[in-house]
């Protein structure tokens, strides 16, 4: 399966790239995330807390979809899909 993935900060930061084409299967984002942390092992701490679940501020978007619209780390991934990694930004 065909995957591609677009990084803002600070995930292009760690990575190094800010867009990353994968041909790998897996189920759902759960399963990506783990190859993810494998792949690039500072992800870790931006994407879960201590008890592996996802952190407060990480936003995930599968085909322009947020995944709290979707079904969170459960949502099934297919051939082609689009997934975006990002804070969001805010101040005053």
């Amino acid at each position: 399966m065909k995957l591609k993935l677009k990084f803002l900060r600070p995930f292009k930061d760690i990575t190094g790239k800010s867009e990353l084409g994968l041909d790998i299967e897996v189920s759902n984002l759960k399963d990506l995330l783990k190859i993810l942390v494998d792949k690039y092992p500072k992800l870790e701490k931006e994407i879960f807390k201590k008890n592996n679940e996802l952190t407060d501020y990480i936003c995930i978007f599968v085909n322009d979809k947020p995944i709290s619209a979707l079904n969170w780390l459960d949502t099934k991934l297919e051939n082609g899909d689009n997934l975006l990694f990002f804070v969001p930004v805010s101040g005053g």
